[in-house]
This record gives structure tokens, C-alpha cells and sequence, in this order.
């Protein structure tokens, strides 16, 4: 059983969504990122590698480069530049590159299922890597990047997001490598009960790539249960954002990876 839920994502309007967008952080290197961004004050860039509002040479894993990545998280809402959702829901999103598509639904998944074996992985990780996201999450208080999870067919997922697609989506945009980004919300209820049902039903999920994020915001959530000796689970860091895509659409393509989101805690 797979626990999939919706949440409240602060995410961008939709007259600044190309702009925010980034790619991950660990495909690129700090020189690199800061040449994406420099006439780009909007990249979420500037959240997840902060380094590159700081002097060069600035080190990587100094208290600066978290309180920046905190900072430049808080402007994009304080600005208006992001917005928070005001009800749960769960999200579509649709990469389409070189006329092949693949449909994931954006949601939290549970960091109780990590740890039972239920997300499986396939990677072992590094622990200066996970040191990092670890500090990133926690003191930003937000994932700043999905985990891309993958599941065995589900008929019933599909004919949800069947439904949603056929209507316009509120993002809309090629992005770097010429990937067309398109989101699509999912709010009614009736439709998030039965994706969460759906999800339920599934045996298993399978990391595809977000090893180190997943590791690092499970690590967050145990160091904030033992921080909380009366926890209850329900607490928003007891889940991580992941976008799940159906195995049946994917393929393993060198240097293609999903956009970046925001679950706020």
C-alpha cells in the first residue's frame, strides 16, 4: 500500500513560471548555475545552488549558502512572484520532448514508506551529499525539488488524469533542452480521493532518479520526531514532495530531468 497525498504547493503565477523554472541543482555545476541566472533574478536557481549570490569562492557547505537559499525562498513569495495554494490538491505534470510525453501526478509521499520498504530504492548514497540536502531542507522548511518516483500501470490513475489533461493547463512552457513543462491543478475532491485510492492500491514505488533528496528529507523528519517526542504523523515533514509517473511512459534518457517545485512546511 502506497500513501500518496495532496498538499498545498507555493508555486509560481503563471506570468513568471519559465522564468522560476530551473533544473535540479546537482546537474550542473556552481560556475555554470551562476551563468544560467545571472539576467535571471527569478531562477529558482537562486534557491536551490544560493552560492551563486555569494562571493566566488564561497564555501559550498557554509552557513551563508542555506540562510541565502532561505532568504531568496521567502522573496518569491513576498513578492508575489509564488503563491501558496489555499486547499490540498494534487498537480499534473507533463514533460513532452523530441514528440514523446511522459504524465506524472505531483503529490507527497510518506517518509514511513521509505523507511518500510514500501519506496524502494536502487542507489546507495553519499553522506557529504546528504549532509547538504539535509541542511537545504531544514532550514529552508520546504522541499525545493520533486522526488521522480515511478509505479506499475494503474488504470485507475490514468483515467484521472485522462479527465484533467483533456482541459487547458495553467502552465505552459518550453523550457532549457526544449522540453515542454505543462501543469494541470487537480482540487475537486472527488478526483483526489480517488488518486489517493488508486495510490493505496499500489504495492510499491520505485525512486527513477532523488536518491539524496529522498534520504535527506526523510533524515529532516526523523530529526524533527525526535525533536517532538508527541508527534502524531501527520505532520506536513512526515512527507516529502515526489512526482509519480507511470512506468509504462518512461524511458532512461541521459540528461533529461524533471522541474523544479516547492512543498511548503
Amino acid at each position: 500500500m502506497s500513501v500518496f497525498k495532496p498538499f498545498r504547493a507555493v508555486r509560481p503565477v503563471p506570468a513568471h513560471a519559465a522564468e522560476v523554472a530551473a533544473l535540479p541543482y546537482d546537474v550542473m555545476t556552481s560556475e555554470e548555475a551562476r551563468e544560467r541566472a545571472k539576467d535571471n533574478p527569478l531562477s529558482f536557481l537562486h534557491v536551490d545552488k544560493a552560492e551563486i549570490d555569494l562571493p566566488v569562492g564561497t564555501d559550498l557547505y557554509s552557513d551563508p549558502v542555506y540562510e541565502t537559499a532561505a532568504k531568496n525562498l521567502r522573496a518569491l513569495s513576498e513578492s508575489g512572484v509564488c503563491r501558496q495554494d489555499e486547499t490540498p490538491m494534487f498537480y499534473v505534470y507533463r514533460q513532452t520532448w523530441r514528440g514523446r510525453s511522459q504524465t506524472g501526478v505531483v503529490g507527497c509521499a510518506g517518509v514511513d514508506d521509505y523507511l518500510n520498504g514500501v519506496i524502494r530504492r536502487h542507489e546507495l548514497t553519499r553522506a557529504e551529499k546528504e549532509a547538504d540536502r539535509i541542511r537545504h531542507v531544514d532550514t529552508c522548511g520546504a522541499n525545493t525539488g520533486p522526488i521522480f518516483l515511478a509505479y506499475r500501470p494503474s488504470g485507475a490513475v490514468k483515467a484521472v488524469l485522462d479527465r484533467v489533461t483533456a482541459g487547458e493547463p495553467v502552465y505552459d512552457f518550453v523550457s532549457e533542452g526544449e522540453v515542454r513543462n505543462e501543469v494541470w491543478l487537480i482540487p475537486d475532491p472527488a478526483d483526489i480521493l480517488a488518486l489517493e485510492a488508486a495510490f493505496a492500491a499500489i504495492p510499491a514505488l520505485y525512486i527513477a532518479d532523488g536518491h539524496h533528496r529522498c534520504a535527506s528529507a526523510v533524515r529532516v523528519a526523523e530529526k524533527r520526531r525526535a525533536e517532538n517526542p508527541g508527534y502524531t504523523g501527520k505532520e506536513e515533514c512526515n512527507f516529502f514532495l515526489a512526482v509519480c509517473f507511470s512506468a509504462d511512459e518512461l524511458r532512461i534518457l541521459d540528461g533529461v530531468a524533471t522541474g523544479d517545485w516547492i512543498q511548503a512546511e
